[in-house]
């Protein structure tokens, strides 16, 4: 206010009236144009958001067209290879043949059977049964032959009631309901179906189910005289449907989701369930619309979509992070609303020149103004450059043609040279020829694709050892948008990943140690950790564990016995049955685990897993009485694995129980043990080394 007295004690009275309403006027000019400025700058971020999304679809629109024509080619092709068995002359005779006969059909068919007299009722009759087991070895042959050269695992046919007369595995059980109604709905449509996928021992089986034709001479048109029941391993293909491509941007996955019943379920190739999925709304064309939703099987917000295959109730599923996105928004406000910021104080200075001018200010006044700002311009970049040579994290700026064309000083002091020396060399001269190639690969696809990539690469600078996360962001051309080069930023992470590996031999040593502490302690309780540990790592690895559930396994099965030592040794002992109070002194065995070990940050769920060990499925478990799913598969896992080996060490009262009979055991509690994890244990003790660890358990000493 000074100034503007000063000038308004130089200028006459009009002219100061006049200057002070265009103050106001300018005021009110520079408030609308910068709410103006600011709302252009929303409703750009607000479209770049859209656009991003418009993207985003599109990509999911391309990607989920692309695998379900690749998973509806190769359904149609498993069909097509049938067609030539079930279309053949030969078996719509036999088919509509074996339809004719009265009663209940009994099975006519098992690998190296003879098809002798109880293949055939005895209301059958001589002449057709006789014919019918005269063909059982041509047919039976077709069938086996076909089921090998197609890839198929198994196949069986029925009849048009549901009875099986034919398979080609040895043990056959009976048609569940499920399987009878989609029997009924083949014969009575007369068209295939592909029934929901199924988890197995042998992996994801998918049934397809074949009507067999009587020959157009006989039998009713449109109505099948049998259905071929063919099983197929689907694991490989629907890994290899579910597989990123070499494009696939960060962040991007792909899901199968199948509609089995009333349920949708998240088909995982590899996993130990089929997980029901509770937010799957496909529209009235069966397209799961676009949209931001939590992700299938994680806690993760994505926006994802949908598409139903043609031949079966499956739809491919694309996801996209949503955080990805926010993340991106988040950088592009600071900028826009950086440049908005800007543009706002640049009107401020206009306005001020314009009403130092109205108030009498010379055009030498205004001159000097504007070369001032220039200065002031002028200093801010050098402010800035000065801030970006003094950032320590390396940035470079390369050409298409992998030339450097800028580096900062952190650039070029990590590679020992000049920041002048550098401009105009390529990868190879800068790092080398082996390293240039691994990043190269990165620029290529920064090049092609016009994304951005983030890696993590090791480098030997300056003949030390560092690893480096790099960001690869596109340097388009504002007009034609086509890709220039590239800009690069280099963020040294070797401490964290060094401090990462310190922290992972810090909680190894500290196992170990408590393991030596179990041991020297009380050498039973050591003893059966050992094998017990040594038994749940086989049977991680026969459950397809991943290596996280594995290493957690192995820490738990040793560290599990840790709290028993608080437990009085009379108790610990004890033959006969344990009082309620005995039993409640022995329970608090996993509360003194949980306290000696929470201190320790394990970065698994060791201790979690420990708790859970004597929680049952039933919910009739310690401490915390969890019951089914709310246990975690680790918990199982050292559940079976800690029973096993309690019956198979011999005791004081009693010898070691035998494989068979400890495994009988635990196969009746259904209601205790998960009965995949004791298959598993059935699985593991048939092996060399399963043996090996029973044979120790069964040498121990007994107390």
């Amino acid at each position: 206010m000074s100034d503007v007295k000063t000038v308004s004690g130089q200028t006459t009275a009009g002219t100061e009236k006049h200057g002070k309403r265009f103050l106001w006027i300018g005021i009110l000019i520079v408030a609308v144009l910068t709410g103006i400025v600011f709302a252009l700058a929303w409703r750009t971020l607000d479209e770049t958001r859209r656009l991003m999304e418009r993207e985003i679809l599109q990509r999911q629109k391309t990607l989920t067209a692309t695998r379900a024509e690749m998973t509806d080619s190769w359904l149609e092709s498993l069909v097509e290879k049938s067609a030539r068995l079930v279309g053949s002359d030969l078996f719509q005779i036999f088919a509509s043949e074996m339809d004719k006969l009265p009663g209940n059909i009994p099975l006519l068919f098992t690998p190296g059977g003879d098809g002798g007299e109880s293949a055939v009722p005895p209301s059958a009759g001589g002449g057709p049964a006789e014919q019918l087991r005269s063909q059982l070895p041509l047919m039976r042959t077709m069938l086996s032959e076909f089921v090998s050269y197609s890839g198929y695992s198994a196949a069986r046919i029925v009849n048009s009631r549901g009875e099986t007369y034919m398979s080609t595995e040895a043990s056959v059980a009976p048609l569940g309901n499920a399987q009878r109604r989609m029997v009924q709905q083949v014969v009575t449509n007369g068209r295939l179906l592909y029934a929901p996928l199924e988890l197995q021992p042998k992996g994801i089986i998918l049934d397809i189910y074949l009507p067999i034709m009587p020959p157009s001479y006989q039998g009713t048109p449109g109505k099948p005289a049998a259905v071929m029941i063919l099983s197929q391993v689907a694991d490989g293909k629907l890994a290899e449907v579910l597989s990123p491509g070499v494009a696939d941007e960060r962040g991007r996955k792909l899901k199968i989701v199948q509609k089995n019943g009333e349920i949708y379920q998240n088909i995982v190739p590899g996993s130990t369930m089929l997980r029901q999925v509770q937010d799957f709304t496909p529209d009235a064309d069966n397209v799961l619309p676009f949209g931001i939703r939590g992700a299938y099987g994680e806690n993760l917000e994505v926006y994802s979509s949908g598409l139903r295959l043609r031949s079966a109730d499956w739809w491919i599923v694309a996801e996209h992070d949503a955080a990805l996105i926010k993340e991106t928004m988040s950088e592009r406000s600071k900028v826009v609303y950086s440049i908005a910021g800007l543009i706002s104080l640049a009107l401020m200075l206009l306005v001020s020149a314009g009403w130092w001018r109205i108030v009498g200010r010379e055009q030498s006044d205004i001159n000097t103004r504007i070369t001032g700002l220039l200065s002031v311009i002028d200093d801010q970049k050098k402010l800035l450059d000065g801030i970006n040579s003094a950032i320590t994290d390396p940035i470079s700026l390369t050409d298409g043609k992998g030339v450097y064309r800028y580096v900062n000083a952190a650039f070029a002091s990590a590679v020992g040279r000049g920041v002048d020396d550098v401009i105009g060399l390529d990868g190879p001269a800068v790092f080398g020829f082996d390293t240039a190639k691994r990043l190269n690969a990165s620029d290529q696809h920064v090049l092609m694709t016009g994304e951005s990539v983030s890696v993590t690469e090791v480098l030997w600078l300056m003949s030390k050892r560092y690893h480096f996360q790099i960001s690869k962001t596109p340097l388009k051309d504002s007009g034609t948008r086509a890709v220039q080069g590239i800009v690069s930023v280099f963020r040294d992470i070797t401490q964290l990943v060094e401090t990462e590996e310190r922290g992972r031999r810090v909680v190894q040593q500290t196992i170990d140690a408590l393991v030596r502490t179990i041991e020297e302690a009380d050498p039973f309780l050591g003893g059966h950790s050992r094998i017990m540990g040594g038994i749940a790592s086989l049977m991680a690895k026969q459950l397809r564990l991943s290596e996280k559930d594995a290493a957690t396994i192995d820490a738990a099965a040793n560290l599990s016995q840790i709290g028993k030592m608080f437990v009085p040794r009379e108790i610990l002992l004890k033959p006969g049955a344990l009082t309620p109070e005995e039993k409640a002194e022995m329970e608090l065995h996993v509360e003194y685990a949980r306290n000696v070990l929470k201190g320790i940050e394990f970065d698994l769920p060791v201790v979690e897993t420990i708790y859970q060990m004597n929680e049952r499925l039933d919910g009739k478990g310690y401490p915390k009485g969890l019951a089914g799913d709310e246990i975690s598969m680790q918990a199982k896992v050292l559940a079976v694995a800690n029973a096993f080996t309690a019956m198979a060490k011999p005791r004081s009262y009693r010898p070691a129980l035998s494989v068979d009979d400890a495994l009988a055991i635990l196969e009746k509690q259904t209601g205790s043990y998960d009965p995949d994890v004791v298959a598993a244990l059935r699985q593991v003790l048939a092996t060399p080394a399963g043996e090996r660890l029973v044979a120790q358990a069964a040498a121990a000493k007994a107390l």
